[in-house]
């Protein structure tokens, strides 16, 4: 069985599939498109091996930001790694807030712009929401979190490095603190760019996931806790 877990970002997504792959003999495949490059780690919130409770994750830090990478190359991935874990007898859970990558694989998206809502899967879609002005809270604080665990100093390492690939020029995080190094903007602009930019994100996502999957439950973590939510998919499976 596949299982989806998705929603806007700082909304608990990582935290909740863990508590899901002990429960379902899982294990996750990364649907964030920007947790697939290797120099991206804390600006990207990219699970680290102690938060993994030895849950094998796939299709994290694969290639370099400075390869090119598209949702045909994520898709065709993807499957093969969900042959891989299917085969062991292993349920799949994607974990991710890249909506289009995740349609691609489990609803067979054609790259045309035709809609097309045709199951390539069984799956079951796990959301995740919260108070809005909370959420937008969380992911301020989680802003200032990563500044303080180093996010300056990673950008300013690829900055050094002269790396302007499209992925560095477009990823939230890092796409602001790279004007900020070429003297465009303030620091604190920067700063306060990262945290808004990042808010808008959350935004589109809803919009995405609400408006692109014929099946999606929603589980509001702000009334409940992770661990409940986990105890009643689990309780719907029986």
């Amino acid at each position: 069985m596949i299982y989806a877990v998705v929603g806007p970002t700082g909304v608990g997504k990582t935290k909740l599939s863990i508590l899901l792959a002990e429960k379902l003999n899982a294990e996750i495949i990364n649907c964030d498109s920007m947790q697939i490059y290797k120099e991206f780690n804390i600006g990207v919130a990219k699970v680290q091996e102690e938060e993994t409770h030895g849950i094998p994750h796939h299709l994290l830090s694969i290639i370099s930001i400075k390869d090119d990478f598209s949702v045909y190359d994520y898709k065709k991935l993807a499957i093969k790694t969900i042959s891989d874990i299917t085969s062991r007898g292993k349920n799949v859970i994607f974990v991710g807030g890249t909506g289009l990558y995740l349609k691609a694989v489990l609803d067979n998206y054609s790259f045309n712009n035709k809609p097309n809502n045709q199951k390539q899967y069984q799956y079951k879609i796990i959301a995740l929401t919260m108070d809005r002005e909370k959420l937008y809270e969380k992911i301020n604080e989680r802003v200032d979190k990563m500044l303080e665990i180093g996010l300056m100093e990673e950008v300013k390492n690829l900055y050094d490095q002269n790396i302007r690939s499209r992925a560095v020029l477009t990823a939230i995080g890092y796409k602001e603190l790279y004007e900020y190094f070429d003297n465009k903007i303030t620091k604190e602009q920067a700063i306060e760019k990262i945290k808004l930019n990042s808010r808008r994100y959350a935004k589109r996502q809803y919009t995405f996931f609400k408006n692109q999957f014929s099946y999606i439950k929603w589980y509001d973590v702000t009334q409940n806790t992770y661990e409940s939510i986990v105890s009643t998919i689990i309780s719907e499976e029986k």
